[in-house]
């Protein structure tokens, strides 16, 4: 829900990225949402982790941050980025003992812009509120300018509940919350998840690694599996594929 929050704040012509490593028993925690705000999210248990002994209320500071050293990176990558180009990226210390603080903190002290966040998460919803107050421009103050505003707004937001969150439109939410604001809807986008995994990305990285290994592994293994980090969809190849795999390419007849 934060992913898609900031992404939708962005507006980014391009992939937003959210990374949380720590050393809980979630080792890593990825979400990347593109413009159109479809999304796509891996998370990776430590090798030694039992999922049945994380409780269901378990923080953030029980899941990734145990001893203080959790970090949060938001990464933009552009859609056009030229070869050798590398991403935006911004790291900060994970703080607070929820993720909602951890990124109020994150848009604090990375992006200089006090933040509100509130989520919420079920198991098969979640939901969230991010309110930012932007800077001036030209650091000129307007003449409607409400020195109360940003405390009023933020009161607001600390009402809502996480059934609303969880249950209720977004616009119902807005209203419910900010009714005497009158605010005005400027874009209205729904979140949806897609993968963009594909057969043709999956042979390219077989094939980075070489004839030879993969027969090795179909040697001992019987078959080489890949499994999708993000949408857990398992492809398997054989001896046959991999023979198409390198299959010299005939050059056409002139």
């Amino acid at each position: 829900a934060a992913a898609v929050l900031a992404a939708g704040a962005l507006d980014f012509d391009g992939a937003v990225l959210l990374q949380i490593a720590g050393d809980g028993p979630v080792k890593l925690l990825v979400a990347e949402v593109k413009r159109d705000l479809t999304f796509r999210i891996s998370v990776r248990l430590r090798d030694d982790a039992d999922p049945a002994a994380v409780a269901d209320d378990a923080d953030m500071k029980a899941l990734v941050n145990q001893s203080g050293r959790g970090r949060c990176a938001l990464i933009l990558d552009p859609k056009d980025r030229a070869p050798g180009q590398q991403p935006y990226q911004g790291v900060v210390a994970l703080e607070g003992s929820t993720f909602a603080e951890a990124f109020e903190a994150y848009f604090r002290d990375s992006a200089q812009l006090d933040t509100k966040i509130k989520l919420a998460a079920g198991d098969d919803a979640a939901g969230g509120i991010m309110l930012q107050r932007m800077p001036t421009e030209g650091g000129k103050t307007p003449e409607n300018y409400d020195p109360e505003g940003w405390n009023r707004i933020a009161m607001f937001a600390d009402t809502v509940k996480t059934e609303e969150l969880l249950t209720l439109a977004a616009g119902e939410v807005n209203r419910r919350l900010f009714w005497e604001e009158s605010p005005l809807v400027t874009m209205e986008k729904v979140p949806a998840f897609s993968c963009r995994c594909s057969d043709e990305a999956v042979r390219a990285m077989l094939k980075n690694l070489g004839e030879e290994e993969l027969r090795a592994i179909i040697a001992s293994e019987g078959k080489i599996e890949v499994t999708c980090d993000f949408c857990g969809q398992t492809r398997t190849y054989d001896d046959v594929d991999v023979t198409e795999l390198f299959k010299p390419v005939e050059k056409a007849e002139a």
